[in-house]
Formats: structure tokens, C-alpha cells, sequence
């Protein structure tokens, strides 16, 4: 693992100089959406937050209440939340209207049934609430070959990117395009104010460096060209209730 995260560190450098972390541009775009939409008095949900250990954010004294909910028992260690619960996306355990702010981030891919998720959280938004959502995006080349790896294997892959194993969850990827997302929100009562499609480095291929070399060019490539942007990896979108 150590040695896994010098390789990362050393091909980051050589590729992109001169900022040595641009894989942090992922964490620094969710972190500025997040900052740009909380309001004073708040009330903040972190839907599918787990421990939180990876992505960290502080909320406290803008939001009147920061509720982390998991469906496993690492959400109660989150430091970014104040009341942990536990939980699913398909039946939350609050009233309706309860949340001014949701936050969903990397969640989506996991959802059986999309459309009973979109309109639980729909429920408990407050009218003209916003969702605030960052996925994968299933036409990039890693949700493709990722969909293609038994539980097992993708198990594997993630440990050597640093997560714990019951931090691994299947991936389905039925709500990670633009197109699907869309209708999702606007069946849900939602609507889509902003959506960004974005690559970023490619350290999932740090394991070869000729590898990493070719996740460059590609990155560089899609980013480049606006009509390659249904490419790219990653999907941040805001939603806003109706």
C-alpha cells in the first residue's frame, strides 16, 4: 500500500508539474460546490456519507444541522457530521421536507432501484431545495471495465486504493449518465440546474507507468475537446426541487 501511493505521488509529479496533487481537483470541485450552496441555518443531509474517513468538509456554525446517514455502522465515526443514522436511500428515516441541503457523493452507482432513491430524496427536500451529486459517469472506460469484474475482483482493485473492505459495495451504474440522471430528477419532481462532466488523473492506473501514460493522454484528450465530454469520468450535477 505505501509503496502503491509513492508510485502515485512520483508519476503525479513527472505528468503534472508543476501541481503535485491534481488528483485533488476531484475533492477540491465537490468541496467548492458544497461551499457555494450551504446557507446559513441550513439543514445539511450527507446521504450515503460512511466514515467519511476519505473527504472531509466542515459545516458546522453555517448549517443549524449536519445528518450523516449509512446503511453501515462507520457512519457514526464521521467527523463531518453531528447526527449519524442509519439508514437507506429508498426508505429515509425522516418526515418530509426536512433538509434544505442534500449531499451525495459517490453513491449513486450503487442503487438498485434509482428511481425510489430520487424520490426519497426528493420527499425530504424542502421546496426549492438543492441536491448536490458526484458520480461516475458509466460511458468512461473504468465504470465499463469495472461493470464487466465480479464483486470479488473490484474488491481487490479497491483495497489496493486504500479502502477498507466493507468500504466496497457493488457497482450497478443505473443512474450515471447525463441522459439517465434527467429523467431520474425530472420524475422525482426534480430539476437539473448544473451538471459537469470533468476528467481527472488517472491514479487508478498507477500500478504500470506506461498505463498511467496512456490515462494522461486520454485525460488531455477529453478534456480538450468539448464534444468528448460525455467521456470523461466524473459527474457533479446540482438538483434543485421544483
Amino acid at each position: 500500500m505505501p509503496h502503491m501511493r509513492w508510485r502515485e505521488r512520483e508519476l503525479l509529479h513527472r505528468f503534472y508539474p508543476p501541481d503535485p496533487d491534481p488528483v485533488g481537483e476531484l475533492e477540491r470541485r465537490f468541496l467548492d460546490a458544497i461551499e457555494r450552496l450551504v446557507r446559513p441555518g441550513d439543514r445539511v443531509l450527507d446521504a450515503g456519507c460512511g466514515s467519511g474517513r476519505l473527504f472531509t468538509y466542515e459545516l458546522r456554525g453555517r448549517a443549524s444541522l449536519i445528518v450523516g446517514l449509512d446503511i453501515g455502522p462507520d457512519v457514526a465515526q464521521n467527523p463531518n457530521i453531528e447526527a449519524p443514522v442509519l439508514g437507506d436511500l429508498a426508505a429515509l428515516p425522516f418526515v418530509g421536507e426536512a433538509f434544505d441541503l442534500i449531499i451525495c457523493k459517490h453513491v449513486l452507482e450503487h442503487l438498485e432501484e434509482p428511481q425510489g432513491a430520487f424520490s426519497e430524496l426528493s420527499r425530504v427536500l424542502r421546496a426549492q431545495g438543492r441536491l448536490l451529486i458526484l458520480t461516475p459517469n458509466r460511458f468512461h472506460y473504468v465504470p465499463l471495465l469495472a461493470s464487466l469484474l465480479p464483486h470479488p475482483f473490484q474488491r481487490i482493485v479497491a483495497r489496493g486504493r486504500g479502502l477498507r473492505l466493507r468500504e466496497v459495495h457493488r457497482t450497478l451504474y443505473r443512474a450515471n449518465t447525463a441522459a439517465r440522471l434527467r429523467r431520474l430528477a425530472r420524475t422525482a419532481g426534480l430539476r437539473v440546474a448544473e451538471l459537469h462532466l470533468f476528467e481527472t488523473a488517472p491514479v487508478y492506473l498507477a500500478f504500470n507507468p506506461l498505463a498511467f501514460a496512456l490515462g494522461v493522454a486520454y485525460e488531455k484528450v477529453v478534456n480538450r475537446f468539448p464534444a468528448l465530454a460525455p467521456l470523461r469520468v466524473n459527474l457533479l450535477a446540482v438538483l434543485r426541487k421544483r
